[in-house]
């Protein structure tokens, strides 16, 4: 009889999330809660304190990488800091990301480039200094943080948002197809609006707010915890047969515009 016993046990593997606001945290939180030991990073550790308490109270190890993902020597200083202390990285989730709002017509080059470079480029640059350490591994599962603005657009305030993540759908898709000789799936999720610093301003207009949750089928927003259930899946061996996926956590939106 087939075991399907702890298939989404994330025991003992090496987590590394970059982006430790917004979504980063939830799901380094969620992968600690299932065996995982954590590393994250960010330029701004504020506010990590909390995770690497519960992380150690768990008897799971916890490292806090300040970085810049930008910047490839400060992304190759993180990478071998934490392979220094866990020998290993099994897991890479992307987390960072942000998004500038400004109609079409005024979308200038210095705003465009601080979305895509951050948004897409930030990603690529981490990804292949983590690659580098799990090649050789022939394991690791790769999750970028996409959106469901990746095949959806907005009336206006998303043109460099939507294309950057339009980007890392495609990243993800033939990263998959290149990587999968080495034992490494890569997948994206796609939320719609979840709650984080970036977007409560938008999420705090009731008139937004209704008008949005109107069009979801299942009648809510998306939440950490939605992102995190679907992270540990994508991220553990259960999904070792999955790879090149976009998996949309949008409460139906997409299947209905």
């Amino acid at each position: 009889m087939e075991d399907y016993k702890n298939m989404f046990t994330l025991e003992n593997k090496v987590a590394l999330v970059v982006g430790s606001g917004g979504l980063g945290g939830p799901i380094a939180s969620a992968f600690m809660q299932n065996g995982a030991h954590i590393a994250l990073a960010d330029i701004n550790l504020d506010g990590t304190e909390t995770l690497k308490q519960d992380t150690l109270a768990e008897g799971k190890q916890f490292l806090a990488v300040k970085t810049d993902i930008l910047n490839t020597s400060a992304i190759d200083l993180m990478v071998d800091k934490v392979v220094h202390q866990f020998g290993r990285i099994d897991i890479l989730v992307n987390a960072a990301g942000m998004n500038v709002l400004k109609k079409a017509e005024e979308y200038d080059e210095a705003t465009w480039d601080r979305v895509m470079d951050l948004n897409v480029k930030g990603t690529h640059l981490v990804t292949k200094a983590v690659g580098n350490v799990m090649i050789p591994q022939k394991y690791g599962r790769i999750l970028n943080i996409s959106s469901v603005r990746g095949t959806l657009g907005m009336s206006q305030d998303y043109l460099a948002y939507c294309a950057s993540k339009g980007a890392i759908n495609m990243y993800t898709k033939q990263l998959a197809c290149e990587w999968a000789k080495y034992g490494i799936t890569c997948n994206a999720l796609a939320p719609t609006f979840t709650r984080t610093a970036i977007n409560s301003f938008q999420l705090d207009d009731p008139t937004f707010y209704n008008k949005l949750v109107s069009r979801i089928p299942l009648g809510r927003i998306c939440t950490p915890k939605d992102l995190a259930a679907a992270a540990i899946y994508l991220c553990s061996d259960a999904a070792c047969f999955v790879t090149g996926h976009i998996l949309s956590v949008d409460g139906g939106i997409t299947i209905i515009q």
